[in-house]
């Protein structure tokens, strides 16, 4: 998920992206639905036959079901999209063999020096034998060939277990880097001015392409971020499965037939930098086809989304998902501001432009009112808003939801630059503005428009960004907290990666920021988002397979999460950000050699949803089984019933004290022997035992269990959350879990 500054009230993330949930309804009040059939069966051509007798008993006739009936998925699940009323989609969920319906939803994108931040530099360790072999399935808004991010040169051919397809498609051809390209759109309405083919139109796939799996290039932007840009794992091959388009749709109904295709191409990791708002897994799309994926041995990484700092924001938070949200890296972009009263104040911005010098008039957004009575949209320089006064004048804006407004507003009015003053002094997504611009702190901004009210002939110039060191890893505002909305015991998001101020690859036949006037065209631009940090992080689960090929979804997951570099309060902007950074910032270098892990497969997933969610019509879905039975399943041991490799404690009653035990086993992926020792740092207030305290591995792969104890007291005051940790070391390995509790008022 992107977001682009101050282009974020008009675009929502690179000019088009629709809110997420937004029904797809046609013209005659039917809907879109997916009917989902359980696993692949032999003959694709019975298959579809299958899928019109089936929805004949509804509609009545096989003519009526061809025509609604748009899609049917063969490759590695057994479903179809078809258009249908509430109530011919409630009788179809009760017919043997359907296993769920669920109404499609259009998502949305949640849009150089990161990797090195992160500790995977060109001198890391490399197995580039497997890693050239490993193939990255990035399910997004398409890609662009011809960037020198995805230059094939030294390449050999597409490794033999790869089935996917490429085309031919107009303008568009794959290589021995992009070895394979789709497109998905069920409704056939190609936007105006795309291709029927997987050619990215607005960018965003290609930037998060190239920061997975893009080859080394010198480049900048305009001057910015100057040196080389990677991908995590350079050598990896790409495959695009584009679901979204320039008119802002990313459907259901075309991201599952995404899964289904990339699951039957035999890739090995999926990015997915997209999602809704939160909602019940059941309907998800993406819930359904990364657990079809994990089943097949494939980890999806997503993006936890753009709508922080709220609480309970948090997307793609299903536990077999690994959930990234974003953190910043200790670069950022500046642009100084310096007022004709001799005072300077440095601000945030991708601002290329050079005044040289020149001071200009200033005035206030609301003195250049077109109406008097929207004196408040004036105010945040909202589109036509601003009269010609401000033309030759850099204009003083106030910003809305921690993102600057739209400076395309003051440069349509003729003014020469503008000043936007932050709701928070949160590090913020900088944009890449289209005439001289900076962002500047709250604080700040009342002394500029203090400045601007009392001074005769107030002017100011506003200096070209330049690059400042700061502390870092800390969270940007607006990536989504947690708590987890729907399984309140599993901690999400998982970890952040570097998702601010991203240098990546974007295809220089578009404008930078898309503005009709914007003449300026880059193969690279800098963009923020948890859409930036998702490719980080699979890459760096891609960088853990090249070296563990056979590991589970799980195990590549645990290794990631437990050597995570450690975030705490201190050292980001608010007390709540424990439900922002999830176990902490991506290490993957540590991450290949974790020591222990702790593993899960798909009945783990199963007793899970059995023994906390036991709506059975989520677990059919999962277990691909209309006849399923939880009571035949083992029981799920512990308050969380999962061993996953964190733990979230929700207290629902701080009145009285509480209890609650957790269950884990972890498996030694150690050389040889070892005898690891726990140490607990408990959250405060709180007792943790851990029993046994050693864990003794006699060989590589052996499992041990140990429970953990939890126990709170009654609890009086504003107290919202409390953390600690628990790690266990043999020495030479620090395995690490966050322990979180959560107290519910």
């Amino acid at each position: 998920m992107g977001v682009k500054g101050s282009h974020f009230q008009s675009l929502l993330l690179f000019l088009f992206f629709v809110s997420g949930g937004l029904l797809c309804i046609d013209a005659h009040d039917k809907h879109k639905y997916i009917v989902y059939l359980g696993d692949k069966v032999h003959d694709s051509v019975d298959v579809v036959g299958s899928h019109h007798d089936l929805l004949s008993e509804i509609l009545g006739s096989n003519d009526a079901a061809k025509e609604s009936i748009y899609h049917s998925y063969t490759k590695s699940m057994n479903a179809f999209a078809a258009f249908l009323t509430e109530e011919e989609a409630e009788e179809l969920s009760e017919l043997d063999g359907v296993l769920y319906v669920f109404k499609c939803k259009t998502r949305k994108l949640h849009t150089t020096r990161t990797w090195d931040f992160v500790g995977l530099t060109d001198q890391a360790k490399r197995n580039l034998a497997v890693e050239s072999n490993i193939v990255i399935a990035v399910i997004d808004s398409g890609i662009t060939p011809s960037s020198p991010s995805f230059n094939d040169t030294g390449y050999g051919p597409p490794p033999s277990k790869f089935r996917g397809t490429c085309g031919p498609f107009a303008n568009f051809t794959c290589n021995n880097k992009i070895i394979g390209g789709q497109y998905f759109r069920m409704d056939k309405n190609i936007p105006k001015g795309e291709y029927a083919s997987p050619l990215d139109f607005i960018g965003h796939g290609t930037h998060t392409s190239s920061t997975a799996a893009g080859v080394n290039v010198e480049t900048n932007f305009y001057g910015l971020a100057t040196g080389t840009a990677h991908g995590g794992v350079p050598s990896a091959r790409i495959a695009m499965y584009k679901v979204c388009w320039g008119d802002g749709t990313c459907n259901d109904e075309d991201t599952f037939a995404a899964f289904d295709a990339a699951i039957y191409d035999g890739v090995d990791i999926i990015n997915l930098s997209l999602g809704q708002s939160p909602g019940h897994h059941v309907t998800d799309a993406i819930a359904v086809g990364s657990f079809h994926a994990m089943r097949y041995g494939i980890l999806t990484a997503a993006s936890a989304g753009n709508d922080g700092p709220f609480h309970r924001t948090v997307v793609n938070y299903a536990p077999w998902l690994l959930t990234v949200g974003g953190s910043t890296i200790d670069r950022q972009f500046k642009s100084d501001l310096k007022l004709g009263n001799g005072k300077t104040y440095s601000g945030f911005a991708i601002n290329p432009y050079d005044m040289e010098g020149v001071s200009y008039p200033l005035i206030l957004g609301v003195d250049a009112a077109t109406d008097s009575t929207k004196n408040i949209l004036a105010t945040r320089c909202m589109q036509g808003q601003l009269s010609s006064m401000v033309e030759g004048k850099i204009v003083f804006c106030t910003a809305t939801d921690g993102v600057a407004p739209s400076d395309e507003t003051v440069k349509a009015a003729g003014g020469v630059g503008a000043i936007f003053q932050l709701y928070t002094a949160t590090p913020q997504a900088t944009s890449s503005l289209v005439l001289p611009g900076t962002m500047v702190s709250p604080e700040d901004g009342e002394a500029i428009k203090d400045y601007i009210q009392n001074d005769a002939s107030p002017v100011a110039v506003i200096h070209k960004s330049y690059e400042a060191n700061v502390t870092a890893p800390t969270m940007f505002a607006f990536s989504s907290r947690g708590p987890n909305p729907v399984y309140k015991s599993i901690l999400k998001p998982d970890l952040v990666a570097p998702g601010l101020d991203v240098l990546a690859a974007y295809p220089d036949a578009q404008s930078v920021t898309r503005y009709p006037e914007d003449d300026r065209h880059a193969k690279y631009i800098i963009q923020s988002g948890t859409s930036m940090a998702a490719p980080h992080a699979t890459a760096a689960a891609a960088y853990v397979k090249s070296f563990h090929p056979t590991w589970s979804p799980a195990a590549i997951k645990s290794a990631l999460i437990t050597t995570a570099k450690v975030m705490t309060p201190g050292n980001t902007i608010t007390k709540d950000d424990e439900y922002a950074y999830g176990a902490g910032q991506i290490d993957p270098v540590k991450a290949v050699d974790p020591g222990l892990v702790y593993n899960a497969n798909q009945q783990s997933y199963l007793n899970f949803l059995c023994a906390k969610h036991p709506d059975m019509d989520a677990i059919r879905v999962f277990a691909v089984s209309k006849n399923v039975d939880c009571s035949k399943f083992p029981a799920a041991e512990g308050y969380d019933a999962l061993n996953y490799p964190t733990f979230q404690y929700i207290v629902e009653d701080v009145s009285k004290p509480s209890v609650a035990e957790f269950q884990r086993y972890v498996t030694n992926v150690g050389s040889g022997p070892a005898t690891y020792q726990v140490t607990v740092k408990a959250p405060e207030g709180v007792q943790v035992t851990v029993s046994p305290s050693t864990l003794s591995f006699i060989s590589p792969y052996q499992k041990q269990q140990f429970k953990v104890t939890v126990k709170t007291s009654a609890v009086t005051g504003d107290v919202y959350a409390v953390s600690g940790s628990l790690v266990w070391s043999d020495g030479v390995h620090s395995v690490r879990s966050p322990i979180v509790v959560h107290y519910a008022y």
